[in-house]
């Protein structure tokens, strides 16, 4: 199945709207079952009950002939980091007592089970497609919900096992590539903005903005006395602010030649074709410069979705898969790496 999954392309490698900026869009709804534990307390039983009702969503739903049930705490470590590295589970799951996942065999959606939730509902699109991602939720959601009654409230809408995620459960994010802006220190400035308007902005690793390779996630702060719309037209409203600030800078740059971004450019792809041994986060930081020398023209030889699938493929777990061994350390790995990216960029 792995094997499988490392050869098919993941939705990173697709083109989307407003592509060169925006890697994905994210829309994930949290369901739970009335009277049951959530899953940091539930009992073997309980769980057998969960199993029950998303084997038969799996097999009698209108997906069943394209969705396959995967028994998620039953993998190996590096098969939970593979799928979490992937995107089709998140960390939580990884850790998960007793988890699974119904994945979509085009991997579009992932009904995530007994995450932080009974039921997570993800739909993920490449570009920016915000309102595509939570119409394919919202239909997955009523699917699901004829095989199970969902637990909620009158006052405070569907219940979750955070209650910050309580109302609609709804959380819509967008993944940005944002080098000009970042390089022009504005993000802070960004963040001012959009937490204004209940939007959180935050970089891929780390607390706050800190992050690898200038890429950002927007989304919605509160799910609760706002409805699925408001929510969608919230982030979709603070992407586009985003958008417009990146392709100003890019103006700019263009305007006044950008010899100093070009020369950022040109050193990291001779960084990257050149070393010999490089760390995850050093990799990610220089495809990133490349990624925007893509852009802006300054590379030609080199299409956009190359460079994403690179970004994925740099981690651990799909680094192993591709070098076809266990590195048995961080060295080998980095020295494994280093070369990949050296035959690529040939």
């Amino acid at each position: 199945m792995f094997e499988e999954l490392l050869q098919k392309k993941g939705f990173w490698s697709h083109k989307g709207p407003s592509g060169d900026i925006v890697l994905s869009t994210r829309v994930r709804l949290a369901r739970n079952i009335p009277s049951l534990n959530f899953p940091h307390r539930q009992s073997r039983t309980e769980f057998s009950l969960i199993h029950s009702i998303i084997e038969r969503f799996a097999s009698e739903s209108i997906f069943r002939d394209n969705v396959r049930i995967l028994d998620v705490h039953s993998f190996a470590d590096d098969d939970r980091r593979f799928l979490r590295e992937r995107n089709l589970i998140t960390s939580e799951l990884e850790s998960a007592q007793y988890g699974l996942a119904v994945v979509d065999n085009d991997e579009e959606f992932v009904v995530m089970v007994n995450e932080e939730d009974h039921f997570r509902i993800q739909v993920i699109e490449p570009g920016f497609q915000l309102m595509k991602a939570y119409r394919l939720a919202d239909r997955i959601d009523n699917e699901l919900n004829r095989f199970v009654a969902y637990a909620w409230s009158n006052e405070f809408g569907y219940l979750t096992a955070c209650p910050s995620n309580i109302g609609t459960a709804l959380k819509a994010s967008v993944m940005l590539h944002l080098p000009l802006i970042s390089l022009a220190n504005m993000v802070l400035d960004a963040v001012k903005r959009l937490r204004e308007k209940k939007i959180d902005i935050k970089g891929v690793v780390g607390e706050g903005t800190d992050t690898v390779g200038n890429m950002f996630i927007i989304a919605n702060q509160t799910s609760l006395g706002v409805s699925e719309v408001d929510i969608i037209e919230r982030v979709d409203e603070a992407a586009r602010t985003l958008i417009d600030m990146e392709d100003e800078r890019r103006d700019a740059i263009l305007g006044n030649s950008g010899y100093a971004v070009e020369n950022i450019v040109w050193r990291s792809y001779g960084i990257l074709k050149y070393s010999r041994s490089i760390s995850y986060i050093e990799s990610i930081n220089h495809l990133s410069h490349i990624r925007l020398g893509v852009v802006l023209s300054y590379i030609k030889n080199i299409d956009l979705y190359k460079i994403n699938d690179l970004m994925v493929n740099m981690q651990w777990s799909h680094l192993q898969r591709i070098a076809g061994k266990a590195f048995v350390s961080s060295d080998e790995c980095d020295v494994f790496r280093a070369d990949y990216l050296k035959q690529i960029l040939e």
